[in-house]
């Protein structure tokens, strides 16, 4: 590792753990270059402010939670069970970001417009993986044979549907962390898309 990229996960690691406890308007950068031991110079070399350095933290998260996801997608065989990781893999990555999103949300109206176009970005990797996927299960045949068009769509319906069990965890985090919750949508999922021999085994 460079010694450039070394300095920025230093200032991003301090950084982060300021901002999960205090929020992006209580942080300020001389706390964040103590935390990463470094002097404020050296901070406003790498970054020019506060909000490129919350902006930075954010993306990095988000590329963790993507790695973490694509390493349990590949090490899954047949195309359902490769849902199912995403769909852990997801779940458990967002239980893990918990306390930093609540922050999150203290500071929305503050860092919404910073943070879209990394959520857009991140969507559409979800979206992509997903696409992958249902291509690789239509190849096998697990899964029916599917047009460009409709593989799109279904894609970013699974992505939504994904996200919508997201929303209980703020308050629920216990009700949400068996796996039948997961196997239910899979099932619900692959009823659909699967073909005959494959929709009886789910049955």
């Amino acid at each position: 590792m460079e010694k450039d990229e070394i300095v920025i996960e230093e200032i991003l690691s301090g950084a982060k753990k300021l901002f999960g406890k205090h929020g992006l308007k209580k942080t300020t950068m001389e706390e964040i270059a103590t935390a990463a031991g470094k002097g404020k110079s050296t901070l406003y070399y790498y970054f020019p402010s506060k909000n490129e350095i919350f902006e930075a933290v954010v993306e990095d998260e988000m590329k963790n939670v993507v790695k973490r996801i694509r390493e349990a997608v590949n090490a899954s065989l047949t195309a359902k069970d490769k849902l199912k990781a995403f769909l852990q893999a997801q779940i458990t990555s967002i239980m893990g970001f918990h306390s930093f999103r609540e922050v999150l949300f203290d500071d929305l109206l503050a860092s919404m417009r910073m943070l879209i176009w990394i959520k857009s970005r991140y969507e559409q990797i979800q979206i992509d993986m997903i696409k992958e996927i249902l291509l690789g299960g239509s190849q096998s045949g697990e899964f029916k044979e599917m047009s460009a068009e409709r593989m799109n769509k279904m894609s970013f319906v699974m992505v939504t549907a994904f996200r919508g069990l997201h929303f209980p965890l703020s308050t629920e985090l216990s009700e949400l962390q068996t796996n039948e919750y997961f196997d239910e949508m899979i099932d619900m999922l692959i009823a659909g898309i699967g073909t005959d021999s494959i929709k009886k085994r789910v049955e």
